[in-house]
């Protein structure tokens, strides 16, 4: 969803052979022994006719240089580049061919020879005409670049980096980092990849491309506030993005910055305000908030535009259960189970309406049936408890609320459950325990509350700039 950088490494098209060969004749080949400055003279007009598209012309001057010269292998690689063009395949692979019998260190007739073999779909021919070429030349920029492109296309990736790195600092081609970030990012070398792209950033420091793929690297390492930042200055860059600011918001609700996400979802809104995407994430975002009730009239929205889509139908659910209609949050939590009966989820919010209904054998068993389908659901098993507790069952209520505290400690409730199982038990010590433990768990809730109500990003700049959650660092 972040960025088409975590896609599988697309195969690449070579630009083609006619910058190489204007640079061949041009000086930057040596010459050959026998090629006089007239020969010169004349191969840089044919390759500017040819560059033109005026075939007729190169062809002209290059039939006449090897009337004269018929071993001059710039002339042959040359017209082979043109027979190239023609698509007269077979004459253009013997031409490049002669021109390396004539001279085997002619660097742009290895190029045009493992070109015309990639374009044709011959790359094993293609990556042996590469491989020698980098022999002979091992310092060639655009031999390994090409090397590097054809390892990629063979899905061998670490090839391609080490071959890409073989270039020398100061003949590195445009696009070295952006390739050794793709290479890396496909290998799975994440670490390295964003190193990559750092550099990429130096270069072009207000690129928004590579500021998102510096937050997808960020999240493929786990590293969520990394992300949050990169995404950050992205948004800062270009404020008037919808999926920019789509993208900004999923990531500060990983990072529990809730009020930042449903800033940036509104915004995006009033630019798109029909993106079915935008509607579902601000009415998420909202749930998540005091002002839970606007979330509504987003999600029925969605609904409306997605009927079909269980995800929609299971939040429009719980909005409708935190207003207390229980009725018509069970008939979108049943139609979400029937639409997919794997979504373990509405089982889940069942189970609470079941429960705040007076149900509490069938939330019991919609309850257990979240725990068989999804063992560490927290939630779950705290439900199982609460019931249990309010049943008086209290060492069936202890066992489950035992297992939601070992999978996730930090919710208050299960503290505050334990402590009274525990003193209805007989256990004061582990009720004071626990009593502690509740204390401890309600100040961190207290303070992840204080923080999605935060706005790192969105406060004026002098307040922003004091915030853990700065700018990416350079």
């Amino acid at each position: 969803m972040l960025c088409a950088l975590l896609q599988p490494l697309k195969r690449r098209v070579w630009r083609g052979p006619v910058l190489v060969m204007t640079l061949v004749v041009a000086g930057i080949e040596p010459a050959h022994a026998a090629q006089s400055p007239s020969d010169s003279l004349q191969l840089r007009k044919a390759a500017q006719y040819l560059e033109a598209g005026d075939q007729s012309k190169a062809e002209q001057i290059l039939q006449m240089i090897l009337k004269k010269r018929p071993d001059l292998a710039a002339a042959l690689d040359l017209l082979g580049v043109l027979r190239g063009r023609q698509q007269h395949f077979e004459e253009a692979e013997a031409l490049f061919q002669r021109a390396l019998r004539i001279n085997p260190r002619l660097t742009s007739a290895y190029v045009n020879l493992g070109t015309l073999y990639k374009q044709n779909n011959r790359p094993a021919l293609a990556l042996s005409s590469f491989e020698t070429a980098a022999r002979l030349f091992p310092s060639n920029p655009e031999i390994l670049r090409n090397l590097a492109l054809l390892y990629a296309d063979r899905g061998e990736f670490a090839a391609a980096a080490r071959a890409l790195q073989t270039i020398p600092v100061k003949v590195r081609p445009l696009d070295y980092w952006d390739l050794l970030a793709r290479f890396f990012v496909t290998e799975g070398d994440f670490a390295k990849a964003e190193e990559s792209l750092r550099q990429v950033l130096v270069q072009r420091p207000d690129s928004i491309s590579t500021l998102r793929q510096l937050a997808g690297v960020a999240l493929k390492r786990g590293d969520r506030q990394r992300a949050w930042r990169y995404l950050a200055e992205a948004v800062r860059l270009a404020p008037n993005s919808p999926d920019l600011l789509y993208e900004f918001a999923q990531v500060s609700i990983g990072n529990n910055l809730t009020a930042e996400a449903v800033l940036a979802m509104r915004k995006a809104i009033l630019l798109e305000p029909n993106r079915p995407e935008f509607l579902f994430s601000l009415g998420n975002a909202l749930l998540n908030t005091q002002d839970f009730h606007s979330a509504l009239s987003y999600l029925n929205r969605y609904a409306q535009l997605k009927p079909d889509d269980p995800a929609g139908q299971l939040s429009l659910g719980w909005a409708l259960y935190l207003e207390k209609d229980f009725e018509g949050a069970r008939n979108h939590l049943e139609e979400s189970l029937r639409l997919n009966p794997e979504q373990v989820d509405a089982y889940y919010h069942l189970g609470m309406i079941a429960y705040e209904t007076g149900d509490k054998s069938h939330a019991v068993e919609l309850f257990s049936r979240v725990v068989e389908r999804r063992p560490a659901d927290a939630r779950a098993h705290l439900g199982l408890g609460t019931v249990y507790f309010s049943e008086r069952e209290y060492e069936k209520a202890r066992l489950s609320l035992e297992a939601s505290a070992r999978i996730d400690s930090s919710e208050p409730k299960v503290h505050y459950q334990l402590m009274q199982v525990y003193a209805r038990l007989g256990d004061q010590a582990r009720a004071r325990q626990e009593q502690e433990l509740y204390t401890e768990a309600q100040k961190k809730a207290e303070e992840r509350i204080k923080l999605s109500e935060g706005l790192p990003f969105s406060a004026p700049a002098n307040s922003r700039a004091k915030s853990k959650q700065g700018e990416p660092d350079r």
